[in-house]
């Protein structure tokens, strides 16, 4: 049914112009980003960028919290109890794997890394806005993961002493790597491997 409103019709999906974005800043940085790339990437000329999605750091900042809601989402299912679930090691350990699903190589669009922190590393330290961004989706990914290591620890799924801090900060430093280690182009086969071993160090038996 066509639209009656007395406003232009908006003939895009922010959603897919968004993800584009995302792929255009994931590939190149923030920095070697230009509208024109932004443009290409997402079919649409600057007027229609400016009008439907902002300047260019905002733009960034709306891609990067894009793809911070995808890793949340697939990180917390991640976290969700399985019936299969042998211990709370299975849960790191599939916690873990996850990071190669959200960091790993993404062959549909050759790219690779956390698009966060791959993106802002280099621009964090003279951008406020950007270094913002950035401490922001580290510590919403921390909390997510202490929620549900708090509630192991409760279970008796962890030990009552365990530093759930430590632990936390562990697991998501191990997350890190994973995606840096994906963007330096290593053999993430090699990494899955290791990860099992990984789960057993931070919650053993």
């Amino acid at each position: 049914m066509e639209s009656k409103s007395r406003g232009r019709p908006r003939s895009y999906d922010p959603e897919q112009v968004l993800e584009r974005a995302l792929h255009a800043f994931w590939k190149s940085g923030f920095s070697g980003t230009s509208l024109d790339t932004l443009a290409l990437a997402t079919g649409l000329n600057r007027p229609s960028l400016y009008a439907g999605l902002g300047d260019k750091r905002t733009i960034y900042i709306k891609a990067m919290r894009y793809f911070q809601k995808y890793a949340q989402t697939e990180f917390g299912k991640a976290l969700e109890h399985k019936d299969t679930d042998r211990s709370f090691a299975d849960v790191i350990l599939r916690y873990l794997k996850t990071a190669i699903e959200v960091d790993g190589y993404h062959e549909d669009i050759n790219l690779s890394g956390c698009a966060v922190i791959s993106t802002a590393m280099a621009d964090a330290l003279a951008d406020n806005e950007i270094q913002a961004v950035l401490k922001e989706v580290l510590m919403e990914m921390d909390e997510q993961l202490y929620r549900c290591l708090e509630v192991a620890r409760q279970n008796h799924e962890l030990p009552r002493d365990i530093d759930i801090d430590a632990l936390a900060f562990l697991m998501t430093s191990a997350v890190h790597s994973i995606g840096i280690r994906a963007r330096a182009g290593l053999n993430l086969q090699q990494i899955e491997a290791s990860l099992l071993s990984i789960s057993k160090m931070l919650c053993p038996a």
